[in-house]
This record gives C-alpha cells, sequence and structure tokens, in this order.
C-alpha cells in the first residue's frame, strides 16, 4: 500500500502520515516496489498520537507515554487538566470584561441616557498620578501587580469631593488602576495594605467623554450633579469611576469614562 492510499484510509493528508513516518509512529515495513506493509496498529498509533495531540501532547511525548504505567498518563493528564482550567478561567474573564467594553459601545452609538442606576461590586483602587497620588513602596507594589494583570484591572479615576462642592475649575482628579474583588479573586491577587478597598452598592453612574481628565469641570459632571439634586441625593464621598476605552471622536482623541456618585 502507498502512502497516499494509506492516508486516505485514515482521512488525513499524506504529508502528515510522512511526518509520523519520520517521527518513527509507523512500523510498517518497506517493500521493493515502493509499497509499505501498513498494518491496523499503524493506524490505531497515529489515531492515539492524534488523539494526544489535540491535548497538546507532542508527538514525542506520544511515543514515550507508550511506555508510560498508567499511574504516570495519569499525572500527565491530571496536570493538563489544572493547566486548562487556569486557561478557561482567565478567558472566561476576558470575555467579561470585552462584554463590559461591548455595552459600553452600544449605549454610546445609540445616543440613550447615559446616567444609570446600578449595583457596583467592592473594588480595590490606588491613585498614582494627579492631586491624590500616594507613592509608598506598598503603592508602588500595588500598581505593579495591577498593571501586570490588564485587562482583569481597570484604568481607574477619582474626582475630590470638596473640588466638587467648591466649585473649583479644574477639579482635583486622579487617576490609577483598579479591580474588582471578584476578579481580584479568581486571580487570587495579594494586594498591600495600603490599597484602598471601595465597598459595592448601589450607585448612580454618568458617562462622558473628555480629551483630557486632568481638566475636568463642574460643567462636565452637570448631568451628574442635576440628577443627585433631582433625587435628592447628598455627595458625601469622592467621586469614582473607570476610563472604559480611549478612541477617536470626530478627529479628537477622547476617553470614555463612567463616574459614579454613591446613593
Amino acid at each position: 500500500m502507498k502512502v497516499n492510499e494509506f492516508a486516505r484510509q485514515l482521512g488525513m493528508v499524506s504529508s502528515k502520515v510522512r511526518y509520523y513516518d519520520r517521527m518513527g509512529l509507523i512500523q510498517g515495513e518497506r517493500q521493493n516496489n515502493n509499497y509499505r506493509n501498513f498494518t491496523p496498529q499503524d493506524a490505531l498509533n497515529i489515531y492515539h498520537a492524534q488523539m494526544l495531540r489535540s491535548f497538546d501532547m507532542s508527538i514525542q511525548e506520544s511515543l514515550s507515554a507508550k511506555n508510560e504505567e498508567l499511574e504516570a498518563i495519569d499525572q500527565w493528564v491530571g496536570a493538563h487538566v489544572t493547566e486548562l482550567e487556569e486557561q478557561i478561567r482567565w478567558q472566561e474573564i476576558k470575555l467579561l470584561r470585552l462584554k463590559e467594553m461591548q455595552a459600553y459601545f452600544q449605549m454610546m452609538k445609540d445616543g440613550r441616557e447615559r446616567i444609570a442606576q446600578f449595583s457596583r461590586d467592592n473594588s480595590y483602587n490606588v491613585w498614582n498620578f494627579g492631586t491624590g497620588a500616594v507613592r509608598t513602596p506598598g503603592v508602588q507594589k500595588a500598581v505593579e501587580i495591577l498593571s501586570e494583570n490588564m485587562p482583569f484591572s481597570y484604568i481607574a479615576i477619582k474626582i475630590g469631593l470638596q473640588s466638587v462642592i467648591e466649585d473649583r475649575r479644574p477639579l482635583d482628579v486622579s487617576i490609577g488602576l483598579g479591580i474588582l474583588e471578584r476578579n481580584k479573586k479568581k486571580l487570587d491577587l495579594k494586594l498591600p495594605a495600603e490599597v484602598e478597598r471601595k465597598e459595592g452598592g448601589e450607585i448612580l453612574q454618568y458617562m462622558l467623554e473628555i480629551s483630557d481628565p486632568f481638566q475636568l469641570t463642574r460643567s462636565d459632571l452637570k448631568p451628574l450633579l442635576a440628577e443627585c439634586r433631582r433625587r435628592n441625593i447628598e455627595l458625601k464621598e469622592d467621586l469614582i469611576g473607570r476610563i472604559y476605552f480611549s478612541y477617536m471622536k470626530n478627529g479628537v482623541f477622547v476617553h470614555g469614562i463612567g463616574v459614579s456618585a454613591e446613593l
């Protein structure tokens, strides 16, 4: 039987069969007329190697596996189960973050009301740029941890309460990095004690676009402040939010920001 005929029986291209041959998976003896004495065992070896390859075991590893006891194979499978579970966990978090971005894009495209009430999860924030920046070794360590774990962490923004109340222009703005508690737990991150923990709860979030967050004015927050007055909400804490995404709008680079007030 020629290689291409054997390959057709296997349901694969002949080049792959030749590759498996070079790797030593096929034992069929060569004959003088350019035919090979392929056996069902050769087919079984190739199918077995393909199955293991689908789980990221190399061909060389699959060859070695033929000589391993059940316990060794079980250990290999166990290690790959753990590795795959970790990959799935990370991909699930990435998917959630991408869906958050999708929701933001859709809201902006639809031109819907940009003030919404919803429940916010507990979060951790660190402020390393702006008026409220803190630069201790613990904060620096937190910045490094959160920076390395994007996109599971996010760009955080804080607007000083006093600057809002006193009608300062511009406002006291700080930016840094933050992460939701549920993502922190999923990643098993250990953050320094200096990181600011923000309790979750009902919030009123306002979405806006601005080219320079450090030049935010009270006028930029006018819709949010007006809604707070309408609902008789007294501002008692700094306004906290995040920068969802940055993009070009009418030739200007802007940041899409969600700023929230506690209810």
